[in-house]
């Protein structure tokens, strides 16, 4: 009884290791190829060989199941949806906008901006003055 076991593990061994089967102890799977297949957008032509990769590798199978349940995990959770009460009304709004969260506010700047140049306005004016009486 032993022997005829071992005959029958031996020979199904040997077709798994045949050169016509399909990955016995050959690579795996690429992890990209694995989550196109999960996701669903693989060609019935392109899925094929997944399958029957997948049927002979525990390892595949395994990343498979992970994959799958990675993506129910996130299919759980609801998407978080953040909507702004106003929507800017021009790109100008929009620039200023993204550049105030990036940089911060720039209104200092702008009004030491307006300073200098009043007290340039203010320079000009006074020599203006000086040279008109001479």
């Amino acid at each position: 009884m032993a022997a005829r076991i071992e005959n029958l593990l031996g020979r199904y061994l040997n077709s798994r290791n045949a050169p016509g089967s399909s990955v016995a102890n050959g690579p795996h799977m690429d992890d990209d190829l694995l989550a196109a297949f999960t996701e669903g957008v693989l060609t019935e032509r392109e899925a094929k060989p997944v399958v029957a990769h997948l049927v002979d590798c525990s390892f595949c199978r395994h990343v498979t199941a992970e994959l799958v349940r990675l993506d129910l995990a996130f299919a759980e959770q609801e998407a978080e949806v953040v909507v702004s009460e106003t929507q800017p009304s021009t790109i100008s709004e929009v620039l200023s906008n993204l550049f105030a969260e990036i940089f911060g506010t720039s209104d200092g700047a702008v009004f030491a901006h307006n300073e200098e140049k009043k007290a340039d306005d203010d320079q000009a004016e006074e020599s203006g003055k000086k040279k008109d009486p001479e």
